[in-house]
């Protein structure tokens, strides 16, 4: 069964990637508790505007980029 995901499912897999991705770069936190983190500072919205770029990142390019989101967020 070959079965093509549409834009919305490709979006939530990403998603999911970026989360399981800083989860491993953290250790030891659960990837709810990343996914709440990643909503309390907007960075899922940040992630999901920037798909088209940001979607064809390697796992480290996308982890410094979300990096880079993050530490602005904080000094805001």
């Amino acid at each position: 069964m070959d079965e093509k995901m549409n834009l919305d499912e490709k979006k939530v897999e990403f998603l999911s990637f970026c989360i399981e991705a800083y989860k491993e770069k953290l250790g030891g936190v659960s990837g709810a508790k990343v996914s709440e983190y990643f909503e309390d500072c907007r960075l899922l919205d940040f992630l999901l505007d920037n798909y088209d770029l940001l979607h064809t990142l390697g796992r480290e390019q996308l982890t410094a980029e979300m990096e880079r989101y993050l530490q602005k967020w904080m000094i805001k």
